[in-house]
């Protein structure tokens, strides 16, 4: 793939403040419909990570390209196809929500039809059909949040990058924003992700990146990193019935390393890590089991987080 087809690529990004290295050297490379997760504790560099990546702080060595253009040389050009969601946006109060996407589309020359249609998609899309004529300063944090991705959306962006999307919503809004982001990536739209809840962007990123210290310490597929950090696999059996004849050859299986029972339902361990379900779910059958489900358990997003950490890389 040639440079420009990538929405969005860094090489050897550094920024230093004073004799302090806050982020680098940070080389990404994003390409079109992925979800991309980015990942770090506080101070990691994230943040200054996106805004050189935006072209708010120059960074001191690197470069960036968004669909081949460079933010820093041809702005308007480079960022007229991407879409910003701010952590906690400092939106002025004073705007109402539809007021506030009006003047968005403004800053993009869209004209009043278009904008007009274009907010009153969006105002019913992130779920504020009821609050599109309230003052933003009597919105609650999770109603901020929602009204800054439509904000985001409102140049219909080929790339958008979000700082902690979801912060603040309910559950439910949750789970609706993972589908609606999994929606405008099959769109073929590319999301950018920084976010530390971490469950959420396992059931979310299609590919991962994490920084600690400045620096990139894991750049991959989602699943990927969770076969990498997972110290082994496990299957979770439910049967119709435990049955203690059809433990014991599941225990002599090759395969297997272990079998416990727990709460009405087998924790298989297997010997190497891959996924067996399907040869598990037969030799069950034939063992006379009654099978009603199997999951596999690698290792969730939150254990390789705290694992890179733990190796201090």
């Amino acid at each position: 793939m040639s440079e420009p087809e990538y929405p969005l690529s860094t090489q050897g990004l550094v920024k230093h403040y004073s004799s302090f290295t806050a982020v680098g050297p940070v080389s990404l490379k994003v390409e079109k419909g992925w979800i991309f997760g980015f990942l770090g504790p506080n101070g990691a560099g994230k943040t200054t990570t996106i805004r050189m990546v935006l072209g708010l702080i120059r960074p001191n060595k690197g470069s960036v390209k968004i669909f081949g253009e460079d933010p820093f040389k041809n702005p308007v050009k480079a960022l007229s196809s991407v879409g910003y969601a701010a952590e906690l946006p400092n939106f002025q109060t004073f705007f109402t929500g539809e007021a506030l996407l009006d003047f968005t589309g403004k800053l993009h020359g869209m004209s009043l039809s278009k904008r007009t249609r274009r907010s009153k998609e969006l105002i019913d899309m992130v779920g504020l059909g009821d609050h599109a004529s309230k003052k933003i300063g009597k919105y609650s944090k999770g109603m901020v949040q929602r009204l800054s991705v439509a904000q985001a959306l409102m140049n219909d962006p080929k790339l958008l990058i979000m700082d902690e999307p979801t912060l603040g919503m309910d559950p439910a809004a949750n789970i609706y924003f993972r589908d609606l982001f999994k929606k405008l990536a099959g769109e073929g739209r590319t999301l950018f992700i920084s976010s530390h809840q971490l469950d959420e962007v396992q059931r979310l990123a299609t590919h991962v990146g994490m920084i600690n210290r400045g620096h990139i310490v894991f750049q991959g597929t989602t699943d990927n990193i969770l076969s990498a950090f997972a110290k082994e696999y496990l299957i979770e059996v439910e049967l119709e019935m435990i049955d203690d004849n059809v433990v014991e050859k599941i225990k002599n299986l090759g395969y297997v390393k272990n079998v416990e029972v727990e709460t009405g339902k087998l924790y298989v361990t297997l010997n190497e890590k891959k996924d067996l379900r399907a040869d598990l779910a037969e030799d069950i059958i034939k063992s006379g089991g009654r099978l009603q489900g199997l999951s596999l358990h690698k290792a969730s997003l939150e254990e390789a987080f705290i694992e890179t950490l733990r190796r201090g890389e």
